[in-house]
């Protein structure tokens, strides 16, 4: 990470963690050392001097960690590893991270480390003046517990201004692939034991049920039971139905998905469903043509933008999917942040010429930068 920081010629932000090193190397008094921590993780971004979206910080919130099952990584090793998820495009974006261990709940022992994080947030300032947080996958459910909870651990929210969500492959609303999993995991036989291998090996999760940590609320049930109140924070939701893992995965989850998680998480909706699309007058592909749609979507809940092409990775990463992205809500401002992605409506002989809407030039980028550069405007 402190090569990264000089790479990147942020050399305030390099001798910052060099001090924090030094500090950890030391005898002293643990809550003063994990305090400098988590600082270190909200401060140390490594971003350039463009390392805002619409002027304001960008704090990344990660998702599901598989190797964290097996390594159960300390907080200072997941602060260490924080860029690296986020590496292919938003790292260098960001102001900072909040980090949570794969290996535990999310309403036990993440809500804890998150919540201290939070803390430490308010009192350096960071988001005094509005933060854009992106979250993905897990991070999603991850965040909105956290959301829910300011006023029972003393967040001032003039203090740390979430001004708005951006959810890619938003997992609030379970997959079932963890319900898969877990059944896996928690049943014998030879048979549930040879899924669990071939599942386990294109997931590289380690199918042993004590040690599946955040996956148990990933479960679609339980996921659509944690911190389900309204929140005053707009989530917007970018969706996508690409196929990864040789499309093995695809048969665990109900209605079109990334591979990872279906539309209806990832789009928001308030009930899981065999949802294809986040509207139920425009395709994934971007037809104007009825869909199945989520019924309603929660509360604040805004899918803006969705790729038929875009899988799970590709919907963080700087990777080009396969195809144009489409839009849901748009030409609209949350929390200050306006969304006016430019588009072109034309009929398509591929769609039997009915007419196909279109984010102009996504075809030739990725789905984040296309997000980043819109909303950046």
């Amino acid at each position: 990470m402190l090569k990264r920081c000089l790479l990147s010629h942020n050399y305030k932000n390099a001798i910052k963690l060099n001090s924090y090193k030094r500090l950890i190397n030391t005898k002293g008094n643990t809550m003063k050392i994990k305090s400098l921590l988590i600082i270190a993780v909200i401060l140390l971004g490594c971003g350039s001097a463009h390392a805002k979206l619409a002027g304001k910080n960008v704090i990344l919130v990660h998702g599901f960690i598989s190797e964290h099952l097996n390594t159960r990584p300390s907080l200072e090793q997941q602060i260490q590893q924080a860029p690296d998820y986020w590496q292919d495009f938003w790292a260098s974006r960001a102001e900072g991270y909040i980090v949570f261990p794969s290996h535990e709940r999310v309403q036990g022992v993440i809500k804890d480390q998150v919540r201290t994080q939070f803390q430490s947030l308010q009192n350096s300032g960071t988001c005094a003046n509005g933060c854009v947080f992106v979250t993905h996958s897990t991070g999603d459910l991850v965040l909105r517990d956290a959301l829910t909870r300011f006023g029972q651990w003393g967040i001032n929210k003039n203090a740390v201004k979430v001004l708005a969500v951006i959810d890619l492959a938003g997992a609030g609303g379970g997959t079932g692939l963890a319900d898969f999993a877990i059944s896996t995991a928690s049943n014998g036989g030879i048979f549930n034991a040879v899924v669990g291998a071939i599942a386990g090996g294109v997931l590289d999760v380690n199918f042993t049920p004590s040690r599946l940590g955040v996956l148990n609320d990933l479960r679609v049930a339980q996921a659509r039971s944690i911190a389900q109140q309204n929140n005053d924070t707009p989530r917007l939701r970018v969706a996508g139905a690409g196929d990864q893992f040789a499309r093995i995965t695809k048969g665990f989850i109900r209605g079109f998905d990334d591979s990872v998680v279906g539309m209806h998480s990832a789009c928001g909706a308030r009930n899981a469903s065999d949802a294809e699309s986040c509207s139920s007058s425009v395709r994934s592909n971007g037809q104007l043509a009825s869909a199945r749609g989520p019924g309603s979507l929660l509360h604040n809940h805004f899918p803006i933008i969705m790729g038929d092409g875009a899988d799970h990775e590709e919907l963080r990463n700087n990777s080009r999917p396969g195809g144009s992205l489409t839009t849901v809500v748009n030409d609209r401002t949350f929390g200050g942040i306006r969304v006016d992605f430019e588009t072109n409506t034309s009929r398509r002989f591929w769609s039997w010429f009915t007419r196909v809407r279109e984010v102009n030039g996504s075809d030739s980028k990725s789905v984040s930068a296309t997000v980043y550069d819109t909303l950046n405007n």
